[in-house]
């Protein structure tokens, strides 16, 4: 059974717990940008992307289409 006392005690150590210790950090990779000509650094090398302007209309492309484009 359930008792009030326990449960109260129980919220009050798991919010003390959570208050005291600090989560772990982990390494944001960043997110590379189109136009940014410096190199992204990966966990297995590093990358440099360009980017290409294209036309832009209302009409839905299929990825089929696109792939077949290169």
């Amino acid at each position: 059974m359930i008792s009030i006392p326990w449960l109260f005690g129980g919220m009050l150590t798991g919010l003390l717990i959570v208050s005291v210790f600090l989560p772990p950090i982990h390494d944001d990779k960043g997110i590379p940008l189109p136009n940014n000509p410096n190199r992204f650094y990966t966990g297995t090398g590093c990358v440099k992307f360009t980017s290409k302007e294209v036309p832009c209309t209302n009409k839905a492309t299929s990825l089929n289409f696109i792939a077949s484009n290169k």
